[in-house]
């Protein structure tokens, strides 16, 4: 296999798991009702199915980078990025721990109490803030690792641009 094949293996595969997870982290907040119109409480039980489903991909994904996956590989081309891997690894722990109490909070939520519900809204939000931004240091790395353009087109069409 060439170099840049092997590039487009690692590249790819995080690109798939970036979209699988997005797809995921969309679904949910689409669980969300509009506030001013919300009279049911049957968003709540989808709203947990997505959170779970969002953490089990999360440790899945994170398990993947820390046994040797594509930011590993970026690093053994560039060792540079080292310290910003061990960085980006680092916030693995938070990430779930975030992700956690937000799933604790909605379990013990008192699904008629309007101002909570709305607050676990705004932590999801802000949690999802820092999943894209976590997302986009990884995307970095696989930049600048693997000498590769990661532009929103072929990201979205789960490509990347190895040059020539």
């Amino acid at each position: 296999m060439k170099n840049g094949e092997t590039t487009f293996v690692y590249v790819d595969h995080l690109l798939a798991e970036h979209r699988r997870l997005d797809g995921l982290i969309r679904r949910t907040l689409a669980t969300f009702p509009k506030w001013e119109e919300a009279d049911s409480t049957a968003w709540l039980p989808r709203l947990l199915v997505g959170l779970e489903s969002i953490r089990d991909e999360l440790a899945h994904h994170f398990r993947e980078e820390e046994q040797g996956g594509c930011l590993e590989e970026a690093v053994a081309h560039c060792p540079a990025l080292s310290a910003e891997v061990q960085q980006i690894e680092g916030e693995h722990q938070l990430l779930l721990g975030e992700i956690d109490g937000l799933i604790h909070r909605c379990r013990s939520a008192t699904p008629q109490n309007f101002a909570e519900m709305q607050a676990i809204e705004t932590e999801m939000r802000r949690l999802v803030r820092q999943l894209r931004s976590h997302e986009a240091r990884e995307n970095a790395v696989l930049q600048r690792g693997f000498g590769v353009c990661l532009d929103g087109e072929d990201m979205a069409n789960g490509r990347s641009q190895v040059p020539r």
